[in-house]
């Protein structure tokens, strides 16, 4: 199929903004998750845990005690590999099955086990899946490691072990979160609601599905980035035959871009606009979020190039350890080094860049971000960028520390 349309830099923005959930009303946090199809997890706790940033920068402060409510007691979401480890909606659990079948045959085949040592550790799985069965949910804790051995580069004990071997193959599931958010592990028939349709679509309906998904909350995207959005090209399902169809068959446009050389993938729907920016709150996004999962996107649409520093040496660190970009009014503006400060109940703003106009967005943004997190003040530290601090803190109506005497 020719290529039907062409996009401005500014048109792919608005629609990119818009498709991730921006300036669209919520009820709840599990929404923004249906909308989204997918939230990455992660373990980092610095300002809070990425998974929960991820609704906030969409819909504002809510409780997060709900959210878990939602998920795990009221099964509206749950957990599998999909961009990563991640939530999903508890709806598209049979678009996941196939992953599970491919991990039964073949395992993770880093850090857990494989099919070749299964057998050595049978009388273990037989044990941790009793336990499951008869005393009901269980974490890693419950599981004492009496072996004394430890294999993998985790350093991850055999229960440790089985327990994520049998979760990735579907057969226990993720019943909810303990404490330092410990996984509990259960069997999919106490977890899933009964009304819920578990018939395996087969690999080729489910990869199709979840490409379509993937362009419809993108926006507009290269193959490669709507591939990559639940992974899909690290699985064997056949996503290219499946996006090749959804063209076919309509479902799928091809579109240019401006200053993009591949083709661009967008949706009749959202071809039919609107093309203007959503009005949106402007917002610090976590480092997981899934507008920037693929940082050459970001820097096609947007001109702004970020680094996750977690796993970077702190002194060849060019930003921080934990840098929320800002996103207001469709751009992608400034960043920010944060960290909350639970002691002194601060959301405490280690470092900060910003556009020269972007100084009262981030001041509103890093407010709302404060009164989801519960935190009581801002501190604007100024020892790494003081000037844009000193900006910043009069944005925010703080008056200036004195400057003690020498």
């Amino acid at each position: 199929m020719p290529i039907q349309n062409t996009l401005t830099t500014t048109e792919a923005r608005a629609l990119t903004v818009r498709a991730q959930g921006f300036g669209k009303h919520y009820n709840s946090p599990t929404d923004v998750l249906r909308h989204l199809g997918v939230i990455q997890l992660d373990s980092v706790n610095v300002v809070t845990r990425s998974h929960e940033i991820v609704p906030f920068s969409r819909m504002g402060p809510f409780e997060i005690g709900g959210l878990y409510r939602d998920l795990y007691e009221n099964r509206q979401g749950f957990e599998y590999w999909a961009h990563a480890a991640s939530w999903l909606p508890m709806e598209e659990y049979r678009y996941f099955l196939h992953r599970m079948q491919v991990m039964r045959e073949k395992g993770r085949g880093w850090s857990i086990v494989n099919t070749e040592n299964r057998d050595e550790l049978a009388d273990l799985y037989a044990q941790i899946l009793g336990r499951i069965r008869e005393e009901g949910p269980l974490g890693t804790g419950a599981f004492e490691d009496t072996s004394g051995h430890r294999g993998t580069w985790w350093d991850w004990k055999p229960a440790k072990r089985v327990l994520e071997d049998l979760f990735d193959q579907g057969v226990i599931t993720a019943g909810g979160r303990g404490k330092g958010f410990e996984r509990i592990y259960d069997l999919p028939e106490r977890v899933l609601p009964a009304h819920l349709d578990t018939e395996d679509p087969g690999p080729e309906a489910a990869v199709r599905y979840l490409m379509k998904k993937s362009i419809e909350v993108l926006g507009v995207s290269t193959a490669k980035d709507a591939a990559d959005y639940f992974r899909c090209q690290s699985w064997p399902a056949p996503w290219k035959e499946a996006l090749q169809h959804l063209i076919a068959d309509g479902e799928v446009v091809e579109v240019a871009v401006e200053g993009w050389k591949q083709k661009g993938l967008t949706t009749p729907k959202l071809l039919a606009g609107p093309f203007t920016m959503p009005e949106h709150r402007p917002t610090f996004l976590s480092p997981f979020d899934n507008l920037i999962w693929e940082r050459k996107r970001v820097e096609r649409l947007w001109d702004f190039a970020f680094k996750l520093e977690i796993y970077v040496p702190q002194p060849k660190r060019v930003y921080g350890y934990y840098v929320l970009p800002l996103l207001a009014n469709g751009r992608l503006c400034g960043r920010a080094d944060l960290k909350f400060d639970r002691k002194a109940g601060e959301l405490a703003v280690l470092g900060v860049w910003l556009e020269d106009d972007a100084y009262a967005d981030a001041a509103l943004a890093l407010q709302d971000l404060a009164a989801h997190l519960g935190a009581n003040g801002i501190r604007v530290e100024k020892d790494r960028t003081k000037k844009a601090a000193d900006q910043l803190t009069k944005q925010l109506g703080q008056p200036k520390k004195r400057q003690k005497k020498a």
